[in-house]
């Protein structure tokens, strides 16, 4: 299908996208003056800090409860609650504090779970006009034009979205909407007096293809508005909860959830755990702290968290990170429906969306897309999918800023793969072994330039003396995506902190036209007391992502130091390289240990390897060498090519108690693979079963199997393919007989590299069978004589050769005899049938021949036919007398008595024969002479037909 790029759409140009071209946005007269799409004011990263309700907390009380109890419970504590007590969350208030209150609840026998009443806010970080132009598309960043070709409906899975509600009258959400529901104000319904809840909800299910607006992600979308959160965008668990349980008890396969909050909630984990039992997959927006601050509902484990990156697949700076992140979607100039009340007069209503709250409903839609295709699958299913097929971005593998990487709709649905996002190369000065030395006073500028990246400096000093460090990072605006927020952390020779300090926002003033800070830089400073010898100084991006532009680094002498603080560094060295690519297949990684460890604490729990891909541990020994405090991975099982792997450290005991946990990243060189193995065919009857073993390859793409008639390999672009996949069997049908099949293997990895090839082959096999006679009379024997011969005549002894028989009138072959050939390749067999029949031989095939069938031939029986004449003389006008039996006999089925005369047998009786086949007939001739007489039996299904012996009679 036809696809206009996404990123036409920006502030100041009066478009919006719809499936298959580019629309311009028309006003209701359609006059040629065209409003733009709205961007609502920046607003800045959110609090850290967990807010809740002050005098009030959740209540979810335990199944056997009685009313009685419950209502006990909530006046012992002083307490009061508008909500039946019946319910699966109480909101109870009082006069107390709410941790005061929250721990008298607790202590109620008949309280299953409480806990303060977090407050949520929308995800959302609107942009301002500076939006970058050249970047992709954010739809082709998450494939979504190329899943429309697969999938055009999510179906019957309704999607509801918690929120602020929604504009139910937008013209491209009408006939998208089932009813929903007002979780803060029961009795109104879901209106949107915020604004977040239509964009978010129009993100999935704005119509398509009708000729105006955008296009939601699932195309055509049942969505169900369940308002939660209120006109400010802030709402209580309490009616999130309520929300969650509303929507999964009114048929909501899968629900958004553009909100969250620091504060973990055992209550709203309970309400999210009762939605996924019911088969509801859950997806929420990691939030925007730009911090790895937890965030809930996100880090729950049950639900698919979802950061944000731009439209060229980088992380942007507002996106939470952290080890619970599941995957990555564009989060950044979003276009999407907006309230028509809240829109200005001068524009359309159509709202640019930046943050989590914008890349969570992309994934929300293509999991309902995926949710419809295969309906039995469970949340944890729709889950693994989108995450082991998301395309991979920053470092190598799962890791906390895009979780298991940018979400592929198109291979989600079943399409092929695309290559993974680039990341960039190492910068050398990863660990303090490698710092970068610098003399003061030094200037030094370097960029961030992979997510999570240190840069790490070293500073000798021959006496002790004070240092100011500085690091100022480019320009910082909220038109950017990506900003550097510096972080320094300085260390001494043993890795101890001496100073710290951090600007990761501006504190500059807004412009009021847009609510966004001005353009600023951003310096991070502190004055440290330098003893003699080694200080190290390690940079970071504060927010994590990654940014191609040079920050700058002062070191000069001067200041009056600072009292140290901060958390000590745990390793000095860590092999391969962190963030390094191309580590041989046969790396043992270490890790050296800034300062002494507990030799007994160093074992393969808390020293492990892990698959980054998969995030299963590696089997390794790991030892551990106290003279040099190296910690030595010894791996068990052959490392993977082009593979990701982690080195994690956690629960290693120092002098001073429990080091710092410490992870690294490396990945293997990218190898042609090996062959596949015991690559092997055994022949059928037109068929040929093909069997392999898939060698270890860390980045299999598929095995390619092809075959040639004949002796000659195909090559990957010859013959006839047969297979392309991840298996390790394939049955090959539709084969001709006679024919010799050469097969070809190959191992393609999803960089293109292909193994060499293995072959194997199948030799044609030819097979005849004929009969002594195809017409015997009942009680008689054939013999059945046949041949298996390869194509060129070669004869094989021993081979198994099956005889099959089926009467004529059945269409099922049963066998008659097993047989083995001869050393000419010949088989015989004596059979004594009693009914006509059909025969036919084969011969099965085995590890080098293709099987055989012959034609099918038939071979009748006839009945016999007894016949005894008496007299055999007569006078004229007296009677003779023709009688005998037919075998087998034939009870109920009519013989005819046959006269000849004329040259010709005329048939001038018949009778029917008794159970034991018997017959009768009298004769009276009307003439003297000689006449000839004989019984037909007509034959049947069974039988050929079958005549008596002439038997002549002499009239006088």
């Amino acid at each position: 299908m036809s696809f206009r790029p996404a990123h036409l759409l920006r502030l100041g140009v009066p478009a919006a996208l719809v499936a298959g071209s580019l629309i311009v946005l028309t006003g209701s007269s359609g006059s040629a003056a065209q409003p733009k799409p709205y961007s609502p004011p920046f607003t800045a990263h959110p609090s850290a800090k967990a807010e809740f309700e002050p005098n009030a907390v959740m209540v979810k009380f335990k199944p056997k409860a009685t009313t009685a109890a419950r209502r006990a419970a909530v006046s012992k504590a002083g307490g009061s609650t508008e909500d039946s007590v019946a319910s699966n969350v109480v909101k109870v208030k009082g006069e107390l504090s709410a941790p005061d209150l929250l721990k008298k609840m607790k202590a109620d026998p008949n309280v299953e779970l409480a806990s303060l009443n977090y407050k949520r806010y929308i995800s959302a970080v609107p942009n301002d006009e500076y939006y970058n132009t050249d970047q992709k598309t954010y739809l082709g960043t998450a494939r979504v034009p190329q899943a429309w070709d697969l999938s055009k409906t999510t179906g019957s899975q309704i999607v509801a979205v918690l929120d602020t509600g929604v504009d139910a009258g937008h013209p491209d959400l009408v006939g998208h909407l089932v009813t929903g529901y007002n979780a803060t104000s029961p009795n109104r319904g879901p209106i949107d007096d915020n604004g977040h809840g239509t964009m978010t909800l129009g993100i999935i299910a704005a119509a398509a293809n009708n000729g105006v607006g955008v296009a939601g992600v699932g195309w055509n979308v049942k969505a169900m508005p369940v308002k939660v959160l209120d006109s400010n965008g802030g709402g209580y668990d309490v009616d999130i909860a309520e929300g969650i349980d509303w929507a999964a008890a009114h048929g909501a396969k899968v629900i958004n959830m553009s909100l969250g909050g620091p504060g973990d909630n055992p209550v709203l984990h309970d309400a999210v755990k009762r939605a996924v039992a019911k088969g509801v997959t859950i997806v929420v927006a990691a939030g925007n702290s730009g911090t790895d601050e937890l965030q809930y509902p996100a880090a729950y484990p049950e639900v698919i968290a979802v950061a944000a990156t731009n439209a060229g697949g980088v992380l942007t700076d507002f996106s939470s990170y952290g080890d619970w992140v599941d995957v990555a979607a564009p989060g950044w100039n979003i276009l999407s429906t907006g309230p028509r009340d809240l829109t200005p007069p001068q524009y359309a209503p159509y709202w640019y969306c930046t943050g989590t709250s914008c890349s969570a409903p992309i994934v929300t839609g293509i999991a309902a897309l995926v949710k419809n295709k295969w309906p039995t699958f469970t949340p944890a299913q729709v889950a693994q999918r989108l995450e082991v097929l998301a395309r991979d971005a920053g470092p190598r593998g799962i890791d906390p800023y895009y979780g298991h990487g940018i979400v592929d709709a198109y291979a989600a649905l079943g399409g092929r793969f695309t290559s993974d996002f680039p990341v960039n190369p190492e910068d050398g000065n990863d660990q303090p072994v490698r710092a970068t030395k610098v003399a003061v006073p030094a200037t030094v500028s370097a960029p961030i330039s992979v997510e999570g990246e240190v840069d790490w400096y070293q500073v000798t000093s021959d006496t002790d003396r004070n240092l100011k460090v500085s690091v100022t990072g480019p320009v910082f605006s909220c038109g950017y995506s990506v900003n550097f927020g510096p972080r320094i952390t300085v260390y001494n020779s043993n890795l101890l902190p001496v100073g710290s300090a951090v600007n990761s926002y501006p504190s500059t003033p807004t412009d009021p036209a847009t609510g966004c800070p001005q353009a600023t830089t951003l310096t991070a400073s502190t004055n440290v007391s330098a003893a003699a010898g080694t200080t190290f100084i390690a940079v970071r991006n504060d927010n994590g992502s990654r940014d191609t532009r040079k920050y700058t680094m002062t070191v000069s002498q001067e200041g009056t130091g600072s009292a140290p603080s901060g958390t000590a560094y745990p390793v000095r060295d860590v092999k391969p390289d962190d963030l390094s690519a191309d580590a041989a297949l046969a790396a043992t990684p270490t890790v050296t240990f800034a300062r002494t460890v507990v030799a007994a604490s160093i074992n393969s729990t808390t020293v492990r390897l892990v698959n980054g891909r998969t995030g299963t541990t590696v089997g390794a020994a790991v030892t551990f060498d106290a003279a040099s405090n190296v910690a030595t991975i010894t791996p068990t099982v052959p490392l993977l090519d082009n593979t990701p792997y982690r080195i994690v450290v956690s629960g290693v005991q120092g002098d001073g108690g429990t080091i710092a946990p410490f992870t690294s990243v490396f990945w293997t060189v990218d190898q042609v693979p090996a062959a596949v193995g015991s690559f092997d065919a055994a022949g059928a009857y037109l068929t040929a079963n093909l069997a392999w073993k898939v060698p270890p390859t860390g980045d299999l793409d598929q095995v390619i199997v092809r075959r040639n008639p004949l002796s000659k390999p195909p090559t990957l672009t010859t013959g006839t393919l047969v297979y392309a996949g991840t298996g390790s069997a394939v049955k090959n049908t539709g084969l001709a007989q006679g024919v010799t099949y050469t097969y070809a293997a190959w191992v393609k990895d999803r960089g293109g590299k292909v193994s060499p090839m293995a072959t194997t082959q199948l030799l044609g096999m030819k097979t005849g069978i004929s009969a002594t006679s195809t017409l015997i009379n009942y009680g008689g024997t054939i013999t059945l004589r046949g041949s298996t011969l390869r194509i060129d005549n070669k004869a094989y002894a021993g081979l198994p050769t099956n005889l099959y028989v089926r009467p004529k009138n059945s269409s099922k072959f049963t066998l008659l005899a097993a047989l083995k050939t001869s050393s000419t390749g010949a088989v015989s067999f004596a059979y004594k049938p009693l009914v006509s029949s059909v025969f036919m031989m084969t011969f099965p095939g085995n590890a080098d021949l293709m099987g055989t069938r012959t034609p099918d031939i038939t071979v009748q029986v006839a009945p016999t036919i007894s016949a005894t004449m008496t007299p055999t003389s007569i006078k004229l006008g007296n009677t003779t007398a023709v009688s005998g039996y037919v075998a087998p006999a034939h009870a109920g089925q009519s013989v005819y008595l046959q006269q000849y005369g004329n040259k010709v047998w005329k048939s001038i009786a018949s009778v029917k024969l008794i159970s034991s086949g018997k017959y009768a007939f009298g004769i009276r001739p009307a003439v003297r002479g000689q006449i000839a007489y004989r019984i037909w039996f007509p034959g049947d299904a069974d039988h050929a037909q079958a005549f008596s012996a002439n038997k002549i009679v002499t009239i006088s």
